[in-house]
């Protein structure tokens, strides 16, 4: 909805000075330290920078293909986290059953980008390949983002990490705005509902929340409960915005929740078996 008012750029450092304000603030409760040590000065890079990337990918994505679309292939990031975590943290290993949901997954990806846009690369209703590809690297760089997010913050504050990313976010966002957009600032209160929603409950609230569980635990269990997204972009996509889910787009999302199932179910089994021995 804020992308129908405001630029791709433009509504990405709008929200993080509203996500900014709230970790700032959950900062100055909990009693963290702003200074930056020498030694987080490279993750806080690092990651910042990859920040950046991933989210201009996502905004891009969102304004080049539907918002049904844009979810579910942004959705699919907790496979990506997966398939990172095996080669970066020694205890989140793939195994038969998560490759199973890969499989499951990677094809539900093919279904939504294929069946809609069809093989021209653009269908009627606005999905086209290109912001198909942008939503789907933004969802890889996500994943891997918050691999390296689990690791960095074992030795670091999680909310300082997510303060620096909005801080680069804001100084990049803003400079590329001014330069390749003419931002236009709406007083529409769907617009400043939106942003509320986009800014203080995701990047702010949903952020915080998202690092804190990422240092405390594997990756690739955490982001399994982000497969709640698809079915729900795409109720409000249909409800809000109107979008028709279209064929391909409902096969892909049955595709992607087989995946999930199978990979949710058999950590769960695993993890009781566990408790009972």
């Amino acid at each position: 909805v804020s992308l129908e008012y405001g630029a791709p750029l433009q509504v990405g450092w709008m929200r993080f000075v509203l996500g900014g304000i709230v970790t700032v603030g959950y900062m100055a409760w909990r009693g963290d330290s702003f200074r930056v040590a020498s030694k987080e000065i490279f993750p806080l890079v690092w990651i910042s920078l990859l920040f950046v990337v991933q989210i201009m990918l996502m905004n891009y994505g969102q304004y080049f293909t539907s918002a049904g679309h844009a979810t579910a292939l942004n959705a699919t990031f907790p496979i990506w986290a997966a398939i990172f975590a095996h080669f970066i943290v020694p205890s989140d290993r793939l195994h038969r059953w998560k490759i199973v949901a890969i499989i499951f997954s990677y094809a539900g990806i093919l279904a939504i980008v294929v069946g809609d846009t069809g093989f021209d690369g653009e269908s009627a209703d606005g999905e086209t390949f290109a912001g198909d590809f942008m939503s789907l690297a933004s969802a890889a760089l996500l994943g891997l983002r918050l691999v390296l997010m689990s690791n960095f913050t074992q030795n670091m504050s999680e909310a300082k990490m997510l303060l620096s990313m909005l801080l680069v976010g804001i100084l990049f966002f803003v400079t590329g705005s001014y330069i390749f957009e003419n931002p236009i600032y709406s007083w529409d209160p769907s617009f400043w509902v939106a942003l509320f929603y986009q800014g203080v409950v995701i990047a702010g609230f949903g952020f915080l929340s998202n690092a804190w569980l990422v240092k405390r635990y594997l990756p690739s269990t955490v982001t399994f409960f982000n497969f709640i997204q698809p079915a729900a972009g795409v109720t409000l996509a249909w409800i809000v915005l109107g979008e028709d889910p279209g064929s391909g787009l409902l096969l892909g999302l049955l595709l992607i929740v087989i995946g999930a199932l199978v990979h949710g179910g058999e950590a769960f089994l695993k993890a009781r078996k566990t408790s009972v021995h």
